[in-house]
Formats: C-alpha cells, structure tokens, sequence
C-alpha cells in the first residue's frame, strides 16, 4: 500500500527480544501490537488500520460509497483468503503448504474471478483501481511463491495480479530490498525467537525460546 500510493519507506526489523523490549517501552505501540507504522508524526497499529488509512489518503477507496463498500468487502474476504499462504511457512513441509494453499485457492479463486467479471472494469471493486485491488494483488502474490501455475484457471484474477504488479510504483518495490521473500524456516524460528514463542511442533527442540 505504500509502494502503490507513492509512500518512500524504510523497513525497521525487529530481530531480537531486546529490541522488541525497547519498542514496547517507547510508548509508540498503541495496543502493544506489531506492525508498527511510523507516518507523518502518527504511530498506527493493526494492519487493516494502516491498509485503510493509506487508501484514503491515496485516494485508493473508490469513488463514491459503493465502491467503498465493495472495497471492504473484498479486502474482507482477502483476509480469510490471505491467512492460508500466512500460515504456509508454518507448515511441516512444503507438499503441505501447496495442498492447503490448492483447497483454499479453489474455494475463493472462483469467487474472486466471478467479482471481477460482474464488475466489468478489470478490478475487484471499482472502475478504476482501488486499495482492495492491491490487498488481493499482495494475497495472490504470496499464493504463486508457492503455486506458481495457481492462477491458470482464472484469467480475469491473473488480468489484475498483472495490471497491480506492473504499475510503476509496485513494480519498483517488488523487484527492491524492501520487498521480502518467501517466509522460510529461518523466519520461523527469527519469529520464535523474538517473540519467544514455541516453534511448530514439527521443528526440532520446539521450545527453545519459550521463557
């Protein structure tokens, strides 16, 4: 969202308990949550939080309020969507990841395809392209890591992972730095660490950070 409403960023990671320690004593964790975004002298907190608030100020929630309607909807249903290719990396291995990531393509693959078709501009909510438009774009992403042939059977959702992936700004970020790759083990258990949680059962010695 920040690549496509022409934001410059920087990425802060947090890579050890010590420096998540030093972020909640800053007082700049509203609900003591990450993500965290810094903007314009405002800390936000909680993901859609900070998708919604870059649409408005981008101009990104459509037109009038049944785009905006539609917008949230879509980015609705994205989250549920989404949560299956969060959870990949989690998995005890990648054949596992790939099956679930196919079962839920196949529930809401289709769905999305018949939204785009219905709405006849070439994107998910609106006549022109809306913050929801990004939202699936940045889902389907993470969905082809894993299953690069995955949108072969929807022509209307690849039209718009393209039309989204190509626009300059996105473009830029995804070939950057900035961009992160596919979450592997090693962000597993970076994760684990910080947080010093458990790691998936799956994991040898899964409780090496836990506190």
């Amino acid at each position: 969202m920040l690549a496509a409403t022409g934001v410059a960023f920087t990425n802060v990671p947090v890579d050890t308990p010590e420096d998540l320690a030093a972020l909640r004593a800053s007082g700049k964790l509203p609900f003591d949550q990450m993500p965290l975004l810094e903007i314009e002298g405002e800390c936000l907190s909680q993901s859609s939080a900070m998708i919604r608030y870059l649409a408005r100020r981008g101009g990104l929630y459509g037109a009038n309020d049944t785009d905006a309607m539609w917008c949230d909807m879509v980015v609705g249903v994205t989250a549920d969507f989404a949560e299956t290719a969060i959870q990949a990396a989690f998995k005890p291995s990648a054949d596992v990841a790939i099956a679930d990531l196919e079962v839920r393509f196949a529930k809401f693959g289709p769905r999305f395809e018949a939204r785009i078709e219905e709405q006849g501009s070439g994107f998910c909510a609106a006549d022109t392209m809306t913050f929801a438009d990004v939202v699936l774009a940045e889902a389907l992403s993470s969905y082809l890591e894993w299953c690069p042939d995955i949108l072969s059977g929807t022509p209307r959702l690849a039209a718009l992972f393209k039309a989204i992936t190509t626009q300059p700004d996105v473009a830029a970020y995804l070939n950057s730095d900035l961009r992160y790759g596919r979450p592997d083990d090693e962000y597993v258990i970076a994760a684990a660490r910080v947080l010093q949680r458990a790691l998936p059962a799956h994991m040898p010695d899964a409780e090496r950070f836990v506190v």
